[in-house]
C-alpha cells in the first residue's frame, strides 16, 4: 500500500510539473512555448518514422541554447538569494552540465556520422528534458530526489505514448511528399549505378570477347594445317622457282 501511494505521488508530480507549472509561472512560456512547437512540427512532420542525422544535429542546438537559459536563470535565483545551499546550487549545475554535454554529443557524433544519435537524438528526448527540468530551474518547484526518480521512471511512457500516437495517426501529406522524393531518387540512382557498370566496366564485356576470339583462332590453325598438308606442299614445290 505505502509503494502504491508512493508511485502514484510521483505520478501527480509528473503530470503538475510538465502539464500544470509552465502556466502557474508564465517566465518558463518564453522557453518551453518554442521547445513544444518545434516537438509537435518535428515529430509528426519530419521525424514520424525516424530522424535523421541532420535533425538530430538541429536538436542538440536546442539542447544547448536551452541548458544557457537555464545556467542564466540560475545565476540570476542565486544572486537574488531564491536559492541557497551548496549542494542545491551544486546539484543543478551539475544537471546544467550534464545537459550541455549531452547536447555537445549529439553535435560530435553526427559530425563523425554516427547512427546512434537517431536513436538518442530525436525531438521528443530533447523536449522531455527541458519539460521535465525547465520548472526546476525556474524555481517554480524545489529539486528533490522524487523529481529525479519521476522523470526516470516515467520517460518510457512519455516515449511510447508519442510512438502510438505516431502509429495510429495518418501520415500528413508533406511526409508522403518527401517519401515519395526520396524513394524516386534513390530509384533513379541505382538504375544510374547499373547502367553505369554494364556500359563502362570493360571487365563485364571481356568473357563475350574472349569467346569471340576463340573460333578465330581455331579458323586460323585449320587453314594452317590445311596449307601444311603433303598435297598443298607439293603444289607449292613444283611453283616454287629454282
Amino acid at each position: 500500500m505505502a509503494i502504491a501511494l508512493f508511485l502514484w505521488g510521483l505520478v501527480k508530480l509528473w503530470a503538475h510539473t510538465i502539464f500544470v507549472l509552465p502556466f502557474e509561472n508564465p517566465d518558463m512560456l518564453w522557453l518551453l512555448v518554442p521547445v513544444w512547437l518545434g516537438w509537435f512540427f518535428a515529430e509528426f512532420f519530419q521525424e514520424k518514422k525516424g530522424t535523421s542525422l541532420g535533425n538530430a544535429i538541429s536538436n542538440a542546438v536546442i539542447v544547448l541554447w536551452g541548458s544557457i537559459d537555464c545556467s542564466r536563470q540560475t545565476v540570476n535565483l542565486i544572486a537574488e538569494h531564491a536559492i541557497t545551499g551548496f549542494w542545491n546550487i551544486s546539484l543543478r549545475f551539475l544537471i546544467i552540465a550534464l545537459v550541455f554535454a549531452y547536447g555537445v554529443f549529439i553535435v560530435v557524433m553526427g559530425w563523425k556520422g554516427r547512427k546512434i544519435i537517431k536513436r538518442i537524438g530525436r525531438i521528443r528526448e530533447v523536449t522531455y528534458v527541458f519539460a521535465v527540468f525547465a520548472p526546476v530551474f525556474y524555481n517554480a518547484t524545489p529539486l528533490n530526489w522524487q523529481h529525479l526518480i519521476a522523470a526516470v521512471l516515467f520517460f518510457p511512457i512519455f516515449y511510447f505514448a508519442i510512438e502510438l500516437i505516431d502509429k495510429y495517426t495518418p501520415n500528413p501529406r508533406a511526409l508522403r511528399e518527401d517519401e515519395n522524393e526520396e524513394s524516386s531518387s534513390s530509384a533513379s540512382t541505382s538504375s544510374n549505378l547499373s547502367s553505369t557498370s554494364s556500359f563502362d566496366n570493360p571487365f563485364s564485356q571481356q568473357p563475350a570477347q574472349q569467346q569471340s576470339q576463340y573460333p578465330q583462332q581455331s579458323n586460323q590453325q585449320r587453314l594452317y594445317s590445311q596449307y601444311n598438308r603433303p598435297q598443298n606442299q607439293n603444289v607449292y614445290n613444283r611453283y616454287r622457282r629454282p
